[in-house]
């Protein structure tokens, strides 16, 4: 049966091959061309409006370094200020770091699709998936580049940590963990979920584990500056975060959370997704990414959040649905059917990715009938317009 699937698999537009292509054309390599080309792409147009008032801060901030601010955590101001360093006040250098942490996570949504056992097609087709994102959230250098960075490595982890079932993958989750909490401060909504992953299945047994308390100090440690910091400043991003927190609530930001999640994300991935790792019999070895993503979902639900602090929960389930449907297609015995299903889905996905960077890159000319609906798409276009004329 295995070697008919296989047979199945490798006619269906080469989703699947027995051969070992060359290192430069392999599925890692691939996945690195397509990460690359998100940065070029950045570096090409990302200077045809300015600096975002938010970036503006972030600027200023970098020429003060501190393990704390009060609108966040550390790491978003050190990489601006290594981009000071190399590159002085280029806009496209400033943003270079944002980009390259987001084309980290093309490479790493393909790799986890191969530790979950998918094959070239599988592969490729969850990192495209997460292009989008890569492509929009690269396009300034902000803080949820970074946060974004950080779960989906620490998501990847989980991964190798289940496949491998070696515990001392547990020092590499914290570190990912303490990582991003240094990022963004809603790491801490996905390192609940973690621990209630761990929780709910069979990942129990690694409460014995040295491993994975070696993993929670290793989190602890790395974030302890900031908390330290926190604790001399008397918590003051606390104060600032309940004030965002309740201008968004206010202003009905949180109101569209669930119906944000539909309109985000390919959806019959991320259902396929959410089907491997819960109820198929060769996701049960990872169904703590499948609760870790039920949980999170849950957490932001109850606390009123962003739509897009789910956004970086959803590359696992991009791989996942590829390797899903990659055995599904599998195991067609229409191949022509196969074909076709598989070509619709790359369309789906490059119909996602030419969206992106119509309305999500600063391409259309200001003030154009492009320019609005792109504006009323997203809210970044207005705040990187002006500014030199007002100082």
């Amino acid at each position: 049966m295995e070697q008919e699937r296989t047979a199945v698999c490798a006619t269906a537009d080469g989703f699947a091959s027995n051969s070992k292509p060359p290192v430069w054309s392999s599925n890692t390599a691939v996945l690195i061309y397509m990460a690359l080309a998100t940065v070029a792409l950045h570096a090409i147009v990302g200077n045809r409006y300015g600096f975002h008032s938010d970036e503006l801060a972030t600027l200023d901030d970098a020429r003060h370094l501190a393990w704390g601010y009060p609108a966040y955590p550390p790491v978003t101001p050190f990489f601006g200020r290594i981009s000071l360093i190399l590159f002085g006040t280029s806009l496209i250098g400033f943003r270079f770091f944002a980009s390259l942490a987001h084309a980290l996570t093309v490479v790493l949504a393909g790799l986890m699709a191969r530790e979950l056992g998918g094959r070239r097609g599988a592969q490729l087709l969850a990192g495209a998936a997460a292009l989008p994102f890569c492509i929009g959230g690269g396009a300034l250098m902000q803080y949820v580049s970074f946060d974004y960075a950080a779960w989906v490595l620490t998501a990847y982890f989980v991964v190798r940590l289940l496949k491998s079932d070696d515990p001392r993958w547990w020092v590499a989750v914290g570190a990912g963990i303490g990582f991003g909490m240094l990022s963004k401060y809603t790491m801490a909504f996905f390192a609940v979920a973690i621990v209630a992953g761990l929780l709910l299945t069979g990942a129990r047994r690694y409460l014995k584990s040295k491993w994975l308390w070696i993993g929670v100090a290793v989190a602890v440690l790395i974030f302890l500056p900031n908390l330290l910091w926190q604790v001399q400043n008397h918590f003051v991003s606390l104060d600032f975060l309940k004030y965002i927190h309740a201008r968004d609530v206010g202003n009905g930001k949180a109101g569209s959370f669930l119906p944000d999640q539909l309109g985000h994300s390919f959806v019959p991935l991320v259902l396929a997704g959410l089907w491997f790792y819960l109820f198929s019999r060769q996701g049960k070895r990872f169904r703590m990414l499948g609760w870790m993503y039920v949980v999170t979902l849950l957490l932001f639900v109850m606390a009123k959040g962003r739509s897009y602090y789910m956004f970086p929960a959803y590359p696992m389930l991009y791989a996942a649905g590829a390797v899903w449907g990659e055995d599904w297609l599998a195991m067609m015995q229409r191949r022509r059917r196969a074909r076709v299903i598989w070509r619709i889905a790359w369309a789906v996905v490059a119909y996602g990715v030419i969206v992106t960077i119509a309305y999500f890159l600063p391409l259309a000319p200001v003030n154009s009938a492009w320019w609005e609906k792109a504006s009323a798409l997203q809210e970044t276009y207005r705040g990187e317009i002006g500014w030199p004329e007002l100082a």
